[in-house]
Order: C-alpha cells, then structure tokens, then sequence
C-alpha cells in the first residue's frame, strides 16, 4: 500500500491530524487525528511503498511488542486508513 499524495500531516498543540485537501472546495477539508505511534508510522512510510508486514517490522524494532500483538493493530489502523480512502493499494 502508499499513503496518497497531497495528504498534510500536521502536528497541532499535542495531537497530530492528517489534513486531506478538497478538491473541489477552497475552504473544506477533512481532518482525521493520529496518536504519537500512528503519526511516526506515517511519517515513517509516506513516499514509500510499504506492506503491513514492513511496518510491524518497524513497530517491533522501534518499541517493545511482540510480532502478534504488532500486526493485530496494524491491520486494524490499515483497514481504517483504506476505509477513510488515505492509501492506496500498490
């Protein structure tokens, strides 16, 4: 999967959103807020190519989870960003 282009990540007081442009709108947007892991996962993997497995890789090297627990909850945040139409299948 990639994260689709044009998409803004922006860090806010303490949260993090991901500002998605309307194109056909000046002044609509929609804003969907990620969590401190989330945001350095997609920061992480944005412009690039990636697999749910590459980024329990990640997860696993970077904090202390096991490959199980990883994977579960990143299937669960990649099934919300393909339902929310945030990346695209490679």
């Amino acid at each position: 999967m990639r994260i689709k282009e044009k998409l803004i990540l922006r860090r806010i007081g303490d949260e993090y959103v991901i500002i998605v442009p309307d194109k056909d709108s000046v002044d609509m947007t929609d804003v969907y807020t990620l969590n401190e892991t989330s945001a350095q996962i997609w920061k992480q993997f944005q412009d690039k190519d990636f697999t749910v497995e590459d980024v329990v890789e990640y997860l696993m090297q970077r904090y202390e989870v096991d490959q199980e627990r990883a994977k579960a909850d990143i299937q669960i945040f990649a099934d919300k960003l393909k339902a929310e139409d945030l990346v695209m299948d490679c």
